[in-house]
Parts: structure tokens; C-alpha cells; sequence
């Protein structure tokens, strides 16, 4: 298979997983392929897709959780069955801020030309704190909302007559 084949299959992958779009995968991905993200494993099983070495089920978990904004390719490494490619990714947690993150994938492909493995590296700590702010803000957001929805029900009771002790 050559650079540009196996350039152009991981290109399916991420535009699948920035669109929710996954009905490309099968042709992409071996059927028992695999994908994890390297480090502390108490850290990545937090992330989206960090329970799951099922390259569908993670791209599914962060398709909902987190929006890829933008991306591009720094520099592709390719030789006979792997390929390395360095990112620049610009991401957002779903009610947080934008973030930007640096990416390495390492892909091995099968004879079929399909990928067979996946491994990402990035920085986790920064993905850590990006989404507990991104929670923190959801947080803050669902309290206003608690605290006007309450505001609203007791002006409703307050100008209710109950008819209590007016008879």
C-alpha cells in the first residue's frame, strides 16, 4: 500500500469522528481493529472513548462529547505497514472554551490495506484540565438555569389562590 492510500484512510477516520459520520469505518478499519491512547490508565479511562479499544465505540464517545474545531497535519511519517502523523488540533469540550493540543498517531495497517491498530498520544493533563472547566461551565449553566426555573415556579405559587381559609 502506498503514502498516500494510507494517508487518505486515516483522513476517513478523523473526518468520520469530527462528523459523527461513521459509515466509511468498515472500509477503513480491519474488523477486529484496535485503538488506545497511551498513558496513565487511571487518567485515559476518564476520557471520552477511554474505556473501549473499539475504534467505532471511542470515535462515537467523542463525536458526542467533544467537537473537533480544526485540524491539520504537521508531518506524516509512512513506512511498509505503519504510519506515524504528528496533528494540530483545535477542540472543544461541549459547553467549554477552545482548546488547542498536538496529536501523534501511530497506525499499523493489515495486507487488506485496512488499519488494524491505532495508538494516539497527546497531552493528557492539558484534556484534564480542559474538561473540568468544560464541566465547571456546564455546572454553572445548569444552576442558573435551576435557580431561574425556581424563581419562576414561586412568583407562579405566589400568585395562586388556594381559596385556604376563605370560606
Amino acid at each position: 500500500m502506498n503514502r498516500d492510500d494510507m494517508l487518505a484512510r486515516i483522513e476517513t477516520l478523523y473526518r468520520g469522528r469530527a462528523t459523527g459520520d461513521l459509515s466509511q469505518f468498515p472500509n477503513v478499519l480491519a474488523p477486529h481493529a484496535e485503538f488506545r491512547y497511551v498513558g496513565d490508565g487511571s487518567i485515559v479511562s476518564t476520557l471520552p472513548g477511554g474505556r473501549s479499544d473499539k475504534p467505532e465505540d471511542v470515535a462515537q464517545d467523542l463525536f458526542q462529547k467533544l467537537d473537533m474545531l480544526d485540524r491539520r497535519m504537521e508531518s506524516a511519517t509512512v513506512e511498509e505497514d505503519r504510519a506515524a502523523v504528528h496533528w494540530r488540533v483545535v477542540m472543544r469540550f461541549k459547553g467549554g472554551e477552545p482548546f488547542e493540543l498536538e496529536l501523534f498517531d501511530l497506525w499499523e495497517f493489515g495486507e487488506d490495506g485496512r488499519i488494524t491498530k491505532g495508538i494516539q498520544f497527546f497531552d493528557t493533563a492539558k484534556v484534564m484540565d480542559e474538561m473540568d472547566d468544560a464541566d465547571m461551565a456546564r455546572s454553572a449553566s445548569e444552576t442558573r438555569e435551576a435557580v431561574e426555573t425556581a424563581k419562576h415556579d414561586a412568583a407562579r405559587v405566589d400568585s395562586m389562590d388556594f381559596g385556604i381559609g376563605s370560606r
